[in-house]
């Protein structure tokens, strides 16, 4: 509940700061808050619901492939020293190229449609979840992987039964922190080769001078990704009630 009350403190102070600045600027660039609240009903009459499921479906699709292939594969760097000097030159080498450099190569090799896009998010959030998933397992107590190994458990089990459980603030703090830059990256991408997103909607906006609707386009972006930190710090604080 508090952090309700801070997060709905912090929405109100941005507000009033933009009511303040909006007032002095005085001019069609900068509407008020007010004029851009009453806007969200207009646009939501006129498709926006289409533009949120479509960033939404590409940020889902995208967050699926990098937990489902940079978990396991963070697992393996951290546990097994084998793999971790095969990988780990790979991983470190690409984990700091910039990676809204690479949208242009991959819409060459992928076409201008949903693939590029899925795949540039996928590897926003696939690199950050492989180093943190790797950086945790070489955390845990290696004594207890030998205590299990003792009772005859296999890698696989000691992974299912101790590494995995132990994982999951880590992977949720991982998506909280990429989903804001996941979101960032979507916009650039949905401005090439698609007549939906939340990235095409200000971008059309902003060419047809409409800055109601561009104002209003940002306000949903940030509120979309706010809900999604929310939704991975309640996941977080549940299953870490116990500490």
């Amino acid at each position: 509940m508090k952090q309700l009350f801070k997060a709905l403190g912090v929405l109100v102070f941005t507000l009033l700061v933009w009511a303040v600045f909006a007032l002095v600027w005085d001019a069609p660039t900068v509407p008020a808050p007010w004029n851009v609240i009453v806007n969200l009903a207009d646009v939501f009459r006129h498709g926006m619901l289409g533009n949120i499921v479509a960033s939404g479906w590409r940020i889902l699709i995208s967050s699926l492939l990098a937990l489902i292939l940079g978990v396991p594969l963070g697992i393996a760097v951290g546990y097994k020293q084998s793999v971790s000097q095969i990988l780990s030159p790979f991983i470190y080498f690409s984990y700091p190229v910039p990676k809204l450099a690479l949208l242009p190569i991959l819409m060459l090799l992928f076409g201008l449609g949903e693939t590029s896009k899925v795949l540039m998010i996928f590897m926003i959030i696939f690199f950050p979840v492989v180093m943190d998933v790797t950086a945790a397992v070489r955390g845990m107590d290696r004594e207890i992987f030998d205590v299990m190994r003792s009772f005859g458990l296999s890698g696989g089990a000691i992974c299912r039964r101790v590494i995995l459980p132990g994982l999951w603030p880590t992977i949720l703090n991982s998506l909280k922190v990429t989903t804001g830059i996941a979101l960032s990256v979507l916009f650039f991408a949905e401005n090439y080769g698609t007549t939906q997103g939340m990235g095409y909607f200000i971008m059309n906006s902003w060419q047809k001078m409409d800055y109601l609707d561009l104002y209003t386009g940002v306000l949903i972006l940030a509120l979309l990704g706010f809900a999604l930190f929310c939704i991975f710090d309640a996941i977080e604080r549940k299953i870490t009630s116990w500490k």
